[in-house]
């Protein structure tokens, strides 16, 4: 590594295990909201949610992916403005509302009354939140492990 800059590839890497954590969490989480897996056990819904987490650790990369191209830098998260934590929040409400409104038209999912909906779209507040906090978290706590992995890296002299 040269420049004392961490690894794109090793930044990724750390972007889609952590988003994939941190979703496969909050889908475990929210299952129960959807008419579809309300009243399944944990062990019904953990593939589900498995599946659906893979999807949301890849749109975490798209995301990134966007901003680094509107940003024209690939780096554009590594340098910590909360600028860039904020692009990437809107970037994934965005998505999320997209996504959200896309399935409940096609009936892919439909909620029960434990989804708080908003009123104005009858699109779920966990969903939305979910990619809307998720993404620029995974992205901080991404940045922040690659660079200390780098700085000890750079400290013992590898």
């Amino acid at each position: 590594m040269t420049e004392n800059k961490p690894s794109l590839l090793s930044f990724f890497a750390a972007v889609f295990i952590l988003a994939f954590g941190l979703n496969f969490l909050w889908e475990m989480l929210q299952m129960s909201a959807y008419a579809e897996m309300s009243g399944r056990s944990w062990r019904e819904t953990a593939p589900a949610c498995a599946l659906a987490s893979m999807g949301d650790a890849a749109l975490t990369l798209v995301i990134y992916g966007i901003g680094a191209l509107v940003k024209r830098d690939w780096r554009w998260v590594m340098r910590g403005e909360w600028k860039s934590y904020m692009t990437a929040a809107i970037l994934a409400a965005g998505t999320a509302f997209v996504l959200e409104v896309a399935a409940l038209a096609t009936g892919n999912w439909s909620y029960i009354n434990r989804m708080p909906v908003l009123p104005l779209f009858g699109v779920g507040l966990w969903p939305l939140l979910q990619l809307t906090l998720l993404v620029p978290l995974t992205l901080w706590i991404a940045m922040w492990w690659v660079c200390k992995v780098n700085l000890r890296s750079e400290t013992r002299g590898e």
